[in-house]
Protein backbone atom coordinates (compact mmCIF):
# COMPACT_ATOMS: atom_id res chain seq x y z
CA UNK A 1 0.00 0.00 0.00
CA UNK A 2 2.77 2.42 0.93
CA UNK A 3 4.72 1.42 -2.18
CA UNK A 4 1.71 2.26 -4.36
CA UNK A 5 1.41 5.74 -2.83
CA UNK A 6 5.17 6.30 -3.20
CA UNK A 7 5.01 5.29 -6.87
CA UNK A 8 2.10 7.68 -7.47
CA UNK A 9 3.97 10.56 -5.76
CA UNK A 10 7.08 9.82 -7.84
CA UNK A 11 4.96 10.09 -11.02
CA UNK A 12 2.92 13.10 -9.91
CA UNK A 13 0.73 14.52 -11.22
CA UNK A 14 -0.97 11.14 -11.07
CA UNK A 15 -4.22 9.35 -10.29
CA UNK A 16 -4.09 6.42 -7.87
CA UNK A 17 -7.09 4.11 -8.24
CA UNK A 18 -8.06 1.86 -5.32
CA UNK A 19 -10.58 -0.77 -6.41
CA UNK A 20 -12.91 -2.64 -4.00
CA UNK A 21 -12.06 -0.14 -1.25
CA UNK A 22 -14.93 -1.47 0.89
CA UNK A 23 -12.79 -4.51 1.71
CA UNK A 24 -11.08 -2.30 4.31
CA UNK A 25 -14.33 -2.49 6.25
CA UNK A 26 -15.19 -0.52 9.37
CA UNK A 27 -13.07 -0.35 12.54
CA UNK A 28 -16.22 -0.75 14.66
CA UNK A 29 -16.66 -4.34 13.45
CA UNK A 30 -15.49 -7.08 15.79
CA UNK A 31 -13.93 -10.34 14.67
CA UNK A 32 -10.59 -12.09 15.15
CA UNK A 33 -9.00 -10.15 12.25
CA UNK A 34 -10.07 -6.70 13.41
CA UNK A 35 -6.79 -5.90 15.13
CA UNK A 36 -4.93 -6.36 11.89
CA UNK A 37 -7.51 -4.46 9.83
CA UNK A 38 -7.55 -1.53 12.25
CA UNK A 39 -3.83 -1.15 11.65
CA UNK A 40 -4.37 -1.36 7.87
CA UNK A 41 -7.13 1.27 7.98
CA UNK A 42 -4.96 3.53 10.14
CA UNK A 43 -2.15 3.19 7.63
CA UNK A 44 -4.51 3.98 4.75
CA UNK A 45 -5.82 7.09 6.54
CA UNK A 46 -2.24 8.27 7.11
CA UNK A 47 -1.45 7.86 3.43
CA UNK A 48 -4.61 9.70 2.41
CA UNK A 49 -3.91 12.83 4.46
CA UNK A 50 -1.09 12.12 6.92
CA UNK A 51 2.03 14.11 7.76
CA UNK A 52 3.48 13.72 4.25
CA UNK A 53 0.80 15.26 2.06
CA UNK A 54 0.14 13.54 -1.27
CA UNK A 55 0.72 16.64 -3.39
CA UNK A 56 -0.10 16.05 -7.05
CA UNK A 57 -1.79 12.69 -6.38
CA UNK A 58 -5.55 12.27 -6.74
CA UNK A 59 -6.94 9.13 -5.09
CA UNK A 60 -10.06 7.58 -6.62
CA UNK A 61 -11.70 4.44 -5.33
CA UNK A 62 -14.64 2.22 -6.23
CA UNK A 63 -16.78 -0.24 -4.31
CA UNK A 64 -20.17 -1.93 -4.29
CA UNK A 65 -20.97 -1.49 -0.58
CA UNK A 66 -19.99 2.03 0.52
CA UNK A 67 -22.03 1.71 3.73
CA UNK A 68 -19.54 -0.92 4.92
CA UNK A 69 -16.59 1.46 4.60
CA UNK A 70 -15.15 3.14 7.70
CA UNK A 71 -16.63 6.69 8.02
CA UNK A 72 -13.13 8.12 8.58
CA UNK A 73 -12.14 7.02 5.06
CA UNK A 74 -15.24 8.64 3.55
CA UNK A 75 -14.97 11.98 5.30
CA UNK A 76 -14.10 15.29 3.58
CA UNK A 77 -10.43 15.66 2.72
CA UNK A 78 -9.95 11.94 2.19
CA UNK A 79 -12.41 10.16 -0.06
CA UNK A 80 -14.94 12.91 0.52
CA UNK A 81 -16.73 13.17 -2.83
CA UNK A 82 -19.09 10.33 -3.59
CA UNK A 83 -20.72 9.47 -6.91
CA UNK A 84 -23.22 6.68 -7.46
CA UNK A 85 -22.70 4.86 -10.74
CA UNK A 86 -26.06 3.26 -11.54
CA UNK A 87 -26.83 0.60 -14.11
CA UNK A 88 -26.87 2.10 -17.63
CA UNK A 89 -30.13 3.48 -19.00
CA UNK A 90 -31.53 2.76 -22.47
CA UNK A 91 -29.28 5.23 -24.28
CA UNK A 92 -26.17 4.18 -22.39
CA UNK A 93 -26.83 0.47 -22.99
CA UNK A 94 -27.09 1.06 -26.73
CA UNK A 95 -23.91 3.15 -26.72
CA UNK A 96 -22.10 0.35 -24.88
CA UNK A 97 -23.38 -2.14 -27.45
CA UNK A 98 -22.09 0.01 -30.34
CA UNK A 99 -18.73 0.43 -28.61
CA UNK A 100 -18.21 -3.33 -28.27
CA UNK A 101 -19.82 -4.42 -31.54
CA UNK A 102 -19.27 -1.53 -33.94
CA UNK A 103 -22.70 -2.10 -35.54
CA UNK A 104 -26.02 -0.23 -35.69
CA UNK A 105 -29.31 -2.00 -35.07
CA UNK A 106 -32.45 -1.30 -37.06
CA UNK A 107 -35.38 0.30 -35.15
CA UNK A 108 -37.11 -3.03 -34.37
CA UNK A 109 -33.86 -4.55 -33.16
CA UNK A 110 -33.20 -1.47 -31.01
CA UNK A 111 -36.60 -1.92 -29.33
CA UNK A 112 -35.94 -5.62 -28.68
CA UNK A 113 -32.46 -4.85 -27.34
CA UNK A 114 -33.77 -2.07 -25.08
CA UNK A 115 -36.54 -4.26 -23.66
CA UNK A 116 -34.44 -7.38 -23.18
CA UNK A 117 -31.44 -5.67 -21.56
CA UNK A 118 -33.26 -3.87 -18.75
CA UNK A 119 -31.07 -4.29 -15.68
CA UNK A 120 -27.97 -5.21 -17.71
CA UNK A 121 -24.58 -3.84 -16.72
CA UNK A 122 -21.85 -2.85 -19.15
CA UNK A 123 -20.16 -6.20 -18.49
CA UNK A 124 -23.40 -8.03 -19.34
CA UNK A 125 -23.60 -6.23 -22.69
CA UNK A 126 -19.93 -6.96 -23.43
CA UNK A 127 -20.65 -10.66 -22.78
CA UNK A 128 -23.71 -10.44 -25.05
CA UNK A 129 -21.51 -9.13 -27.88
CA UNK A 130 -18.92 -11.88 -27.33
CA UNK A 131 -21.64 -14.51 -27.62
CA UNK A 132 -23.00 -12.85 -30.78
CA UNK A 133 -19.52 -12.76 -32.34
CA UNK A 134 -19.06 -16.45 -31.54
CA UNK A 135 -22.40 -17.21 -33.19
CA UNK A 136 -21.42 -15.19 -36.29
CA UNK A 137 -18.05 -17.02 -36.57
CA UNK A 138 -19.77 -20.41 -36.40
CA UNK A 139 -22.02 -19.36 -39.27
CA UNK A 140 -19.06 -17.82 -41.12
CA UNK A 141 -20.93 -14.51 -41.27
CA UNK A 142 -20.06 -10.92 -40.48
CA UNK A 143 -21.44 -9.71 -37.17
CA UNK A 144 -24.88 -8.14 -37.64
CA UNK A 145 -27.92 -7.10 -35.64
CA UNK A 146 -29.55 -10.51 -36.08
CA UNK A 147 -26.68 -12.15 -34.19
CA UNK A 148 -27.20 -9.73 -31.29
CA UNK A 149 -30.96 -10.33 -31.19
CA UNK A 150 -30.50 -14.13 -31.19
CA UNK A 151 -28.55 -13.89 -27.93
CA UNK A 152 -31.26 -11.84 -26.17
CA UNK A 153 -34.03 -13.36 -24.05
CA UNK A 154 -36.84 -14.19 -26.52
CA UNK A 155 -39.29 -11.32 -27.00
CA UNK A 156 -42.78 -11.83 -28.40
CA UNK A 157 -44.29 -9.23 -30.73
CA UNK A 158 -47.50 -7.85 -29.23
CA UNK A 159 -50.75 -8.29 -31.24
CA UNK A 160 -52.09 -5.20 -33.00
CA UNK A 161 -55.25 -4.98 -30.85
CA UNK A 162 -53.13 -5.18 -27.68
CA UNK A 163 -50.85 -2.39 -28.92
CA UNK A 164 -53.94 -0.32 -29.75
CA UNK A 165 -55.31 -0.64 -26.21
CA UNK A 166 -51.93 0.28 -24.69
CA UNK A 167 -51.68 3.30 -27.00
CA UNK A 168 -55.15 4.50 -25.94
CA UNK A 169 -54.20 4.06 -22.28
CA UNK A 170 -50.94 6.00 -22.50
CA UNK A 171 -52.49 8.71 -24.68
CA UNK A 172 -55.10 9.18 -21.96
CA UNK A 173 -52.43 9.74 -19.31
CA UNK A 174 -50.64 12.22 -21.57
CA UNK A 175 -53.69 14.30 -22.49
CA UNK A 176 -54.94 14.61 -18.90
CA UNK A 177 -51.42 15.54 -17.73
CA UNK A 178 -51.11 18.28 -20.35
CA UNK A 179 -54.57 19.66 -19.63
CA UNK A 180 -53.97 19.80 -15.87
CA UNK A 181 -50.41 21.09 -16.15
CA UNK A 182 -49.12 18.09 -14.22
CA UNK A 183 -45.36 18.71 -14.16
CA UNK A 184 -43.87 18.71 -17.64
CA UNK A 185 -44.62 15.78 -19.91
CA UNK A 186 -41.26 14.57 -21.26
CA UNK A 187 -42.34 11.61 -23.39
CA UNK A 188 -44.92 8.89 -23.85
CA UNK A 189 -44.00 5.44 -25.19
CA UNK A 190 -45.48 2.06 -25.97
CA UNK A 191 -43.75 -1.24 -26.67
CA UNK A 192 -43.97 -3.58 -29.65
CA UNK A 193 -42.51 -6.57 -27.81
CA UNK A 194 -42.72 -8.22 -24.41
CA UNK A 195 -40.72 -10.97 -22.71
CA UNK A 196 -43.14 -13.68 -21.50
CA UNK A 197 -43.37 -13.97 -17.72
CA UNK A 198 -41.10 -10.99 -17.12
CA UNK A 199 -43.76 -8.46 -16.10
CA UNK A 200 -42.61 -6.00 -18.75
CA UNK A 201 -43.92 -2.48 -18.77
CA UNK A 202 -45.55 -2.14 -22.19
CA UNK A 203 -46.06 1.60 -22.04
CA UNK A 204 -45.49 4.66 -19.95
CA UNK A 205 -45.50 8.44 -19.73
CA UNK A 206 -42.53 10.28 -18.22
CA UNK A 207 -42.90 13.59 -16.39
CA UNK A 208 -40.36 16.11 -15.11
CA UNK A 209 -41.52 17.42 -11.74
CA UNK A 210 -40.16 20.53 -9.96
CA UNK A 211 -37.25 19.75 -7.65
CA UNK A 212 -38.86 21.55 -4.71
CA UNK A 213 -42.56 20.86 -4.60
CA UNK A 214 -45.13 21.74 -1.93
CA UNK A 215 -48.49 20.25 -2.78
CA UNK A 216 -52.04 21.09 -1.73
CA UNK A 217 -55.03 18.76 -1.81
CA UNK A 218 -55.81 20.03 -5.32
CA UNK A 219 -52.35 18.99 -6.52
CA UNK A 220 -52.84 15.48 -5.10
CA UNK A 221 -56.23 15.27 -6.80
CA UNK A 222 -54.59 16.24 -10.11
CA UNK A 223 -52.09 13.44 -9.54
CA UNK A 224 -54.96 10.99 -9.07
CA UNK A 225 -56.76 12.26 -12.18
CA UNK A 226 -53.61 11.85 -14.31
CA UNK A 227 -53.09 8.32 -12.97
CA UNK A 228 -56.70 7.51 -13.91
CA UNK A 229 -56.32 9.04 -17.38
CA UNK A 230 -55.36 5.67 -18.86
CA UNK A 231 -58.46 3.73 -17.81
CA UNK A 232 -60.61 6.81 -18.47
CA UNK A 233 -59.42 6.77 -22.10
CA UNK A 234 -60.02 3.01 -22.37
CA UNK A 235 -63.54 3.47 -21.02
CA UNK A 236 -64.32 6.16 -23.60
CA UNK A 237 -62.88 4.20 -26.54
CA UNK A 238 -63.74 0.60 -25.61
CA UNK A 239 -66.64 1.12 -23.13
CA UNK A 240 -64.55 -0.71 -20.50
CA UNK A 241 -61.04 -0.74 -19.12
CA UNK A 242 -58.59 -3.62 -19.00
CA UNK A 243 -57.04 -5.45 -16.06
CA UNK A 244 -53.53 -3.98 -16.41
CA UNK A 245 -54.54 -0.99 -14.27
CA UNK A 246 -54.52 -2.99 -11.02
CA UNK A 247 -52.61 -5.72 -9.27
CA UNK A 248 -48.99 -4.64 -8.91
CA UNK A 249 -47.72 -2.13 -6.36
CA UNK A 250 -47.09 0.43 -9.12
CA UNK A 251 -50.34 -0.14 -11.06
CA UNK A 252 -52.58 2.90 -11.58
CA UNK A 253 -55.48 1.86 -9.34
CA UNK A 254 -53.17 0.67 -6.56
CA UNK A 255 -51.34 3.99 -6.68
CA UNK A 256 -54.46 6.17 -6.57
CA UNK A 257 -55.93 4.10 -3.73
CA UNK A 258 -52.83 4.80 -1.64
CA UNK A 259 -52.85 8.49 -2.57
CA UNK A 260 -56.53 8.97 -1.79
CA UNK A 261 -56.13 7.20 1.56
CA UNK A 262 -53.10 9.35 2.33
CA UNK A 263 -55.17 12.48 1.70
CA UNK A 264 -57.89 11.35 4.09
CA UNK A 265 -55.87 10.07 7.05
CA UNK A 266 -52.17 10.72 6.47
CA UNK A 267 -51.94 14.39 5.48
CA UNK A 268 -54.87 16.04 7.23
CA UNK A 269 -56.35 17.01 3.85
CA UNK A 270 -59.59 15.06 4.16
CA UNK A 271 -62.50 15.40 6.57
CA UNK A 272 -60.25 15.95 9.61
CA UNK A 273 -56.88 17.39 10.54
CA UNK A 274 -56.17 14.33 12.68
CA UNK A 275 -53.57 12.14 10.98
CA UNK A 276 -52.39 8.57 11.37
CA UNK A 277 -49.10 6.87 10.59
CA UNK A 278 -48.85 7.06 6.80
CA UNK A 279 -46.90 3.83 6.31
CA UNK A 280 -48.59 1.93 3.41
CA UNK A 281 -49.44 -1.11 5.57
CA UNK A 282 -51.01 1.14 8.21
CA UNK A 283 -53.11 2.95 5.59
CA UNK A 284 -54.26 -0.37 4.15
CA UNK A 285 -55.30 -1.57 7.61
CA UNK A 286 -57.21 1.64 8.37
CA UNK A 287 -59.07 1.47 5.09
CA UNK A 288 -59.97 -2.19 5.63
CA UNK A 289 -61.27 -1.62 9.16
CA UNK A 290 -63.12 1.67 8.62
CA UNK A 291 -66.09 1.53 6.19
CA UNK A 292 -66.54 5.32 6.30
CA UNK A 293 -62.90 5.87 5.32
CA UNK A 294 -63.22 3.31 2.55
CA UNK A 295 -66.25 5.19 1.18
CA UNK A 296 -64.44 8.55 1.28
CA UNK A 297 -61.49 7.03 -0.58
CA UNK A 298 -63.89 5.55 -3.13
CA UNK A 299 -65.68 8.88 -3.60
CA UNK A 300 -62.39 10.72 -4.14
CA UNK A 301 -61.24 8.22 -6.76
CA UNK A 302 -64.66 8.14 -8.46
CA UNK A 303 -64.80 11.95 -8.68
CA UNK A 304 -61.33 12.13 -10.25
CA UNK A 305 -62.22 9.32 -12.64
CA UNK A 306 -65.19 11.36 -13.86
CA UNK A 307 -62.99 14.46 -14.14
CA UNK A 308 -60.46 12.56 -16.25
CA UNK A 309 -63.20 11.23 -18.52
CA UNK A 310 -64.68 14.73 -18.95
CA UNK A 311 -61.27 16.12 -19.92
CA UNK A 312 -60.80 13.36 -22.49
CA UNK A 313 -64.31 13.79 -23.90
CA UNK A 314 -63.54 17.43 -24.57
CA UNK A 315 -60.15 16.49 -26.08
CA UNK A 316 -61.25 13.36 -27.95
CA UNK A 317 -59.74 14.41 -31.34
CA UNK A 318 -56.37 14.97 -29.66
CA UNK A 319 -56.67 11.63 -27.84
CA UNK A 320 -57.38 9.82 -31.10
CA UNK A 321 -54.51 11.47 -32.99
CA UNK A 322 -52.00 10.77 -30.22
CA UNK A 323 -53.16 7.14 -30.18
CA UNK A 324 -52.60 6.77 -33.94
CA UNK A 325 -49.22 8.50 -33.77
CA UNK A 326 -48.12 6.24 -30.91
CA UNK A 327 -49.08 3.11 -32.84
CA UNK A 328 -47.05 4.37 -35.79
CA UNK A 329 -43.98 5.74 -34.02
CA UNK A 330 -44.14 3.95 -30.62
CA UNK A 331 -42.88 7.14 -28.96
CA UNK A 332 -43.81 10.83 -28.84
CA UNK A 333 -42.02 13.67 -27.11
CA UNK A 334 -43.82 15.94 -24.69
CA UNK A 335 -43.59 18.77 -27.21
CA UNK A 336 -45.28 16.65 -29.88
CA UNK A 337 -48.12 15.77 -27.51
CA UNK A 338 -48.60 19.39 -26.46
CA UNK A 339 -48.66 20.50 -30.12
CA UNK A 340 -51.40 17.98 -30.92
CA UNK A 341 -53.49 19.00 -27.91
CA UNK A 342 -53.16 22.70 -28.74
CA UNK A 343 -54.02 22.16 -32.40
CA UNK A 344 -57.24 20.35 -31.50
CA UNK A 345 -58.53 22.90 -29.02
CA UNK A 346 -62.03 24.01 -30.03
CA UNK A 347 -61.89 27.51 -31.53
CA UNK A 348 -64.04 30.17 -29.95
CA UNK A 349 -67.18 31.07 -31.91
CA UNK A 350 -66.88 34.49 -33.58
CA UNK A 351 -70.14 36.44 -33.72
CA UNK A 352 -68.79 38.33 -36.74
CA UNK A 353 -69.07 35.15 -38.80
CA UNK A 354 -72.79 34.60 -38.06
CA UNK A 355 -75.05 35.89 -40.89
CA UNK A 356 -77.12 38.88 -39.81
CA UNK A 357 -80.27 37.95 -41.78
CA UNK A 358 -80.92 34.33 -40.82
CA UNK A 359 -84.33 34.33 -42.59
CA UNK A 360 -83.19 35.89 -45.84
Amino acid sequence: MRASFEEAKAKAPAILFVDEVDTFGDRSETDRNRGYMRAVIAGFLELLDGFNRRKGVIVISACNNPEQLDPAIRRAGRLGQHFEVTLPDESARYSILKYHSGIDLDPKQVEQFTLSTQGYSGADIAQLVRLAKRSARRRKEDLAGDHIVRELPPAVELPANYVHSVAVHEAGHAVVAVELGFGELVSVKIASYAIPGNGNQVGGATYAMPQHLRRTRAAYLDDIAVSLGGIAAETLVFDAFFDGAAGSHTADLNTVTRTATLLEVGLGMGHTLIVADNAPTRLDALRASDPDLKKRVHDTIANEFERAKNILRSRRPALDEITVRLIQARSLSGDEVREIVERHRRPAVSLAKIPRNMGA
